[in-house]
């Protein structure tokens, strides 16, 4: 099956949002999946594990979308324009554009969320409990409140002082990771677990045993958090780190989660 890919961009009233839509070479409407990236990546993901994700729904038939944060990936705005509530935003404006896309079927939208795109996810499906049919969390941080960004809240009173905090992110070598003030206000402020509890699709959340980052069993607590959902599980990948070890010579657990990940969202989208 041929494969087609198209980068484009979203106009948005502050900045545009750089985006791609991958989509099997086939007649009719397609279901399609928003795949949102994590903090201090961008839309193709660590060890692209988003467009080896995108390719393997395609071959399944379905499409998908993925696109850059402010101030991440080919994204021109401001880091300092990347907060917690503007990512919602940015995600809302993506569900739009597929809704209106004329290869897509309005009706089977899913959406998948790494680490910090999950708790976007997170607060995307409390605003549409229902239209969104299947969704995923890969190794996500959806706790209610600071939860596991407690260390990067050490930087505070440097975000209340200057506008913003610069952040060391050592996989990003010298690039300092900029956070506004309000991304640390709506982080503190908000609820994901809270919101997930309205969503009534299907919720698989993945996650690693040795993810150092996100504590693994939360991810039964995002399955559990979802009590209204036709069906929620948690999978747990023994010996997978944050990133299901993309960045090792053996792939095969980062290849596992993707396969076992398109074939679920095939069966509950």
């Amino acid at each position: 099956m041929d494969i087609m890919e198209i980068n484009f961009t979203i106009k948005s009233e502050l900045y545009d949002i750089p985006a791609v839509f991958c989509q099997p070479d086939t007649d009719g409407l397609l279901p399609a999946v928003i795949l949102c990236h994590g903090t201090a990546s961008c839309k193709n993901e660590v060890g692209n594990l988003f467009i080896h994700l995108a390719r393997s729904l395609a071959e399944k038939g379905i499409a998908s979308i993925r696109f850059d944060f402010a101030g991440c990936g080919e994204s021109t705005a401001r880091q300092q324009d990347f907060t917690f509530y503007r990512e919602v935003d940015d995600t809302e404006k993506v569900y739009v554009y597929l809704c209106q896309h004329e290869k897509v079927d309005a009706g089977r939208i899913g959406i998948l969320g790494f680490s910090q795109g999950a708790r976007v996810m997170a607060e995307f499906l409390g605003r549409h409990p229902k239209e969104i049919k299947t969704a995923v969390s890969w190794s996500g941080a959806c706790h209610n409140g600071i939860g596991v960004f407690v260390g990067w809240f050490k930087y505070y009173d440097e975000a209340c002082n200057k506008g913003y905090a610069q952040i060391p992110i050592p996989w990003r070598s010298h690039l300092d990771l900029i956070l506004p003030k309000k991304w640390f206000d709506e982080i503190r402020d908000s609820s994901p677990l809270d919101s997930l509890s309205q969503y009534e699709g299907a919720m698989l959340a993945v996650s690693g045993t040795k993810d150092i980052l996100v504590p693994y069993a939360h991810a039964r607590e995002i399955a559990q958090a979802c009590r209204k959902s036709r069906l929620a599980e948690a999978l747990i990948i023994e010996q997978a780190d944050h990133t299901f070890n993309v960045l090792e010579k053996d792939k095969s657990i980062a290849e596992k989660v993707v396969g076992h990940t398109a074939s679920w969202i095939a069966k509950t989208i």
